[in-house]
C-alpha cells in the first residue's frame, strides 16, 4: 500500500513539474533590438507608463482618457491606408489608421522597449 502511494505522489509531483515548466504565458521578447524592429506588435499601455500614451488617446481623440487599454500596432503594409492601429481589446477594438498619430508617437510606439510590448510576428 505504502508503495502505491510512494509511486502516485511521484507521479503527480512529477506531472506537476513537467507541466510548470513546459507552459508559457505570453512570449514577451526581452530582445530591445527585435523589438524596436517590429511592424506587427502589442503594447499593454500604462499612462503612468510614459506620457506617449496619453498623447496616443490624444491624437485619437479618446476622451475620457483611459489609464490602462491595450494598442495594437501592425505597419508591415508599405501602403499607408493599410497601416493600423486597434485600440482596445483584440475581441473588439476601434481602428484608427496609423497616420493619424502624431510623428512623436508613432516613433515613441515603435521605440517602446517596456516589458508591456509583444512582437506579434
Amino acid at each position: 500500500m505504502k508503495t502505491h502511494l510512494k509511486i502516485i505522489l511521484l507521479f503527480l509531483s512529477s506531472s506537476f513539474v513537467i507541466s510548470f515548466i513546459s507552459c508559457s504565458g505570453t512570449k514577451i521578447s526581452t530582445n530591445t533590438k527585435d523589438l524596436k524592429k517590429s511592424k506587427y506588435f502589442r503594447i499593454l499601455a500604462d499612462a503612468y507608463d510614459d506620457d506617449i500614451f496619453v498623447k496616443l488617446q490624444d491624437d485619437l481623440g479618446i476622451d475620457p482618457k483611459m489609464e490602462r487599454y491595450t494598442v495594437t500596432i501592425d505597419i508591415r503594409s508599405n501602403e499607408p491606408f493599410q497601416q493600423i492601429v486597434l485600440f482596445g481589446d483584440e475581441y473588439n477594438p476601434i481602428r484608427f489608421n496609423w497616420s493619424q498619430l502624431s510623428e512623436q508617437v508613432r516613433k515613441g510606439l515603435v521605440n517602446w522597449t517596456g516589458t508591456n510590448k509583444e512582437n506579434l510576428e
